[in-house]
């Protein structure tokens, strides 16, 4: 599939009424959801537990209903691009994930291969894959873990490596399902300057929590 161009110079993301159902179930897990995301925007979505925000962040991203089957029906528009009709394998370019179960995430056998994985993808030049890796693992800490197992990893360590992942890939969307889970103090600290640094770099960010320091942050709350 070509790839399709942003075509302003202010992104905004638009969600407008988008509902969710899944087969064979009595209601539906949210209706009629619309909002607006600009440039620099953080997005915290809430709610209590089985609210469907983890079902929200799979729909944003096409895991609902592409790979998970369900009823989905709305819009989800990046400025003029309808993400819905994107498939999986090409939705990164607009979209980075880091899921709230890391581990199922990690697919090669070593924490390099992971982050070059979707760089490789885009078919960018070699010495650009290898300056995206090194400057996100350095960010994250992982240049001693570079050749490691990233199976082998400690939870906090493997989910550090998925924002590495959406350090490199410099997408316009972020998306987090409870990133907060299983950090250190100081990995949280970490994790909070980055997401300050990503609304300075005009990023739109969506965050799926129940942590107060997060919810803190955002420009707006979407509660289900």
């Amino acid at each position: 599939m070509k790839e399709q161009k942003i075509s302003s110079s202010c992104l905004k993301l638009q969600v407008q009424a988008l509902s969710l159902s899944f087969p064979d179930a009595e209601n539906s897990i949210w209706e009629e959801l619309c909002f607006t995301a600009s440039e620099g925007d953080i997005l915290a979505i809430t709610g209590a537990n089985a609210s469907g925000k983890t079902c929200l962040i799979q729909a944003l991203c096409g895991i609902i209903p592409q790979s998970i089957p369900a009823e989905l029906s709305g819009t989800i528009a990046l400025d003029s691009i309808n993400l819905r009709e994107l498939p999986l394998c090409e939705i990164y370019r607009y979209m980075s994930v880091a899921l709230s179960d890391a581990k199922s995430q990690m697919m090669f056998p070593t924490c390099e291969l992971e982050i070059a994985f979707a760089l490789e993808n885009m078919a960018l030049p070699a010495d650009e894959i290898r300056q995206r890796i090194d400057a996100a693992a350095s960010y994250f800490g992982f240049t001693s873990l570079l050749q490691q197992d990233s199976q082998k990893l400690s939870g906090g360590e493997q989910r550090l490596l998925l924002f590495a992942i959406c350090q490199a890939l410099r997408s316009p969307i972020l998306l987090f399902d409870e990133p907060e889970a299983g950090l250190s103090q100081s990995s949280m600290t970490l994790l909070i300057r980055w997401l300050a640094e990503l609304k300075a770099e005009g990023r739109i960010v969506i965050i799926a929590t129940h942590n107060d320091e997060l919810i803190g942050l955002a420009d707006q709350q979407i509660k289900l």
